[in-house]
């Protein structure tokens, strides 16, 4: 059973696009090896790696380095996350970071925001700019769930299951399409809704260690989405507010771009690239 659910991943994250392409040939325009950006791509919550499949060729196929991680939790049983914590989240993306070989552009979706500037923080050197995606960009001493809480405009409540007994959350089925997916085909909220995983409650609650000596000296740029109805934009816009960005680009978008939008999300990354 275990063997067949697993292949039964693995066909999914193919069609989806999700394993590993290689860059695309006879692209032009291609910057030379040192112009090279690296984009270190992090998921938000239930997500992981895969909701990236249809940005990362995009940006491949202009030469630059792209790494989507898989933050901890996924594929694993909720019973298995309760020893989790939020410096575990960090230190997946710190190590790609650190094994680099050119400062990079990180970029965090949704609560993968919180884990960019936490890296931010702590590989200040080798970061080049944090760009949030409709993402929480969270300030010094703030945890996403107290920012989220005075969010009046989010539907997230009422999509989301928690399970008290592990800890976690999970996305209703039924909720899916009108808080993250709005403007996603049915075809490819098909395939989130057979990829997603429950999420572990710890980065919800962390609050951020965050310095203006280090995460306070990166660029940070904000993707705006105007559409997005987990992330109200007059919440997104709060946060740019309280946590001034040097660059902010606007989508017509739902919550989750990189699945609608996949073009938009990687010219915006080019622009800031």
């Amino acid at each position: 059973m275990e063997t067949s659910m697993m292949t039964s991943r693995r066909g999914l994250l193919y069609a989806a696009g999700a394993l590993p392409v290689a860059a695309l040939a006879g692209c032009a325009h291609q910057p030379s090896r040192d112009q090279r950006t690296h984009f270190v791509l992090v998921h938000g919550a239930w997500h992981g790696a895969w909701c990236w499949n249809k940005v990362i060729p995009r940006l491949r196929e202009r030469g630059h380095q792209v790494t989507a991680v898989d933050l901890p939790g996924r594929w694993i049983q909720p019973s298995a996350m309760a020893s989790i914590k939020a410096e575990d989240y960090a230190r997946v993306v710190e190590q790609v970071v650190r094994n680099s070989d050119r400062p990079v552009v990180l970029v965090g979706h949704s609560l993968g925001g919180a884990t960019v500037s936490m890296v931010a923080e702590t590989c200040s050197s080798q970061v080049r700019r944090s760009v949030y995606l409709s993402a929480f960009l969270v300030p010094n001493g703030a945890s996403v769930g107290a920012v989220a809480s005075k969010d009046k405009g989010t539907l997230i409540p009422r999509a989301v299951l928690r399970d008290a007994v592990t800890n976690t959350s999970s996305i209703n089925p039924a909720f899916a399409r009108e808080v993250f997916y709005g403007d996603c085909t049915a075809e490819d909220i098909r395939i989130a809704l057979q990829l997603l995983s429950p999420e572990p409650g710890v980065m919800n609650r962390h609050q951020l260690n965050l310095s203006a000596q280090a995460y306070g000296k990166v660029d940070r740029a904000y993707i705006e989405c105007t559409l997005d109805r987990a992330i109200s934009i007059e919440t997104q816009r709060e946060m740019q507010a309280a946590s001034p960005c040097s660059r902010v680009i606007t989508l017509q978008a739902s919550h989750s771009p990189f699945l609608s939008q996949p073009a938009e999300v990687a010219n915006a990354l080019l622009q800031l690239a």
